[in-house]
């Protein structure tokens, strides 16, 4: 965090000036579930550049209103970090409240705990949804990573929460991507063998089209050389951690590499 101080007259036509201290973040890490909505919003020009500061800063908006337009821009400048999605390995938004269930959790950090059955339906609604834009994608790729404390992921649930997952504020939806975008880039930097290939096989007949779970994904294409057949509800691997797939296909990948 990185704190500023901020002058300002109080009343323009008079010689006094006031000041005003804040804690503003520096980074993905430093970023709270208020500040990410207002990323969000500020990424769809969904709101104005006062209010964003406001989220960001503290600061009042009384305050913010009375600075001048060169001041507002170096206040702007700090925050240019969320022009670039760096990775970054956490869900900044760790908790939803939705109607008729519990409160729902995000992943732990790294997608600790995320089986890689969970993972694939999560991804796949999340390629879906950048692809189509269609909300029930977005609110199935939400309900595929947010479970009640200590519940285990079934597809079952995915079906039953999506309408509910639908009726929270959009504004926090988009939120979610976008975190959602920078563990994607986390992940590409932590197992960059398996993104690149999963880019290729994503992308083997050269069309960008939208692929429903029922069709096969990229990630089933990926691992099928090891396992053989439908993945995807082989309870065994569906229900080993992510975390562990991954470091078994890299391994995989460089005993491949080394007998070519």
């Amino acid at each position: 965090m990185l704190t500023i101080e901020v002058k300002y007259r109080p009343v323009s036509w008079l010689p006094f000036s006031g000041k005003a201290e804040s804690k503003v973040p520096q980074n993905w890490g430093d970023v709270s579930q208020k500040q990410l909505i207002a990323i969000a919003c500020l990424y769809k020009s969904a709101i104005s550049d006062i209010d964003f500061l406001k989220s960001m800063s503290g600061l009042k908006k009384n305050i913010l209103n009375k600075l001048s337009d060169f001041e507002l821009y170096k206040l702007m400048e700090i925050f240019e970090f969320v022009a670039d999605q760096k990775p970054y390995h956490e869900f900044i938004i760790q908790k939803l409240s939705v109607s008729r269930y519990p409160v729902l959790y995000a992943p732990s950090p790294k997608l600790k705990g995320v089986t890689f059955g969970q993972f694939i339906f999560a991804d796949t609604y999340f390629a879906n949804y950048q692809q189509s834009n269609y909300e029930d994608d977005l609110n199935k790729f939400i309900a595929s990573l947010y479970l009640g404390k200590n519940e285990k992921f079934e597809e079952r649930l995915i079906q039953e929460r999506f309408l509910c997952i639908g009726k929270l504020d959009m504004n926090i939806r988009q939120a979610i991507v976008m975190n959602y975008q920078l563990i994607h880039e986390w992940l590409a930097l932590a197992y960059p063998l398996i993104f690149q290939k999963r880019e290729e096989m994503s992308n083997d007949d050269g069309t960008d089209r939208k692929r429903p779970v029922s069709d096969q994904s990229p990630w089933i294409k990926v691992f099928q050389n090891f396992v053989g057949d439908d993945i995807l509800h082989d309870e065994a691997w569906a229900a080993k951690p992510v975390n562990t797939i991954f470091a078994y296909m890299t391994r995989k990948y460089k005993e491949n590499a080394r007998k070519h």
